[in-house]
């Protein structure tokens, strides 16, 4: 057992140290440079970008909070309402001297029940934009 042991134990450390090599090198070289890179691009770029939708159920209604990206927030917002679904696009164009950009993002959520466009209100507490649809008389 003692020998079985000693073996496991010599093992553990020779894996030990080729993931530790392994790791260096990823880490170090050329190729983790662009790796990690890539990846804190990919990370700064969806930070700006994101956008959440959270569900709110009162007696008095459904709220629904939208987090607006900066990005986002002198374009155009469309909200649509089909039965139990709200569909949000947020649009914007940018114009850079010769050339303009346009940026799209569609989120959709199923809402707990069926709702009214033409009821809906809306308002803003600083990067949220808030929709209130009230509860129906014959709910």
């Amino acid at each position: 057992m003692e020998f079985y042991d000693d073996k496991k134990n010599e093992l553990q450390k020779k894996e030990e140290i080729i993931t530790e090599a392994i790791d260096t090198l990823f880490q170090s070289s050329a190729f983790g440079n662009l790796i990690n890179g890539f990846q804190n691009l990919i990370n700064s770029s969806l930070k700006d970008v994101q956008t959440t939708i959270h569900v709110r159920e009162r007696d008095t209604g459904l709220y629904v909070d939208i987090t607006i990206p900066a990005t986002f927030r002198d374009g155009e917002i469309v909200v649509d309402v089909k039965s139990r679904y709200l569909h949000v696009t947020l649009q914007e164009k940018q114009k850079h001297h010769y050339e303009a950009t346009f940026t799209s993002m569609t989120r959709t959520v199923q809402l707990p029940y069926e709702v009214r466009q033409e009821e809906m209100e809306t308002s803003w507490n600083e990067q949220t934009m808030t929709l209130f649809f009230p509860k129906n008389k014959h709910e």
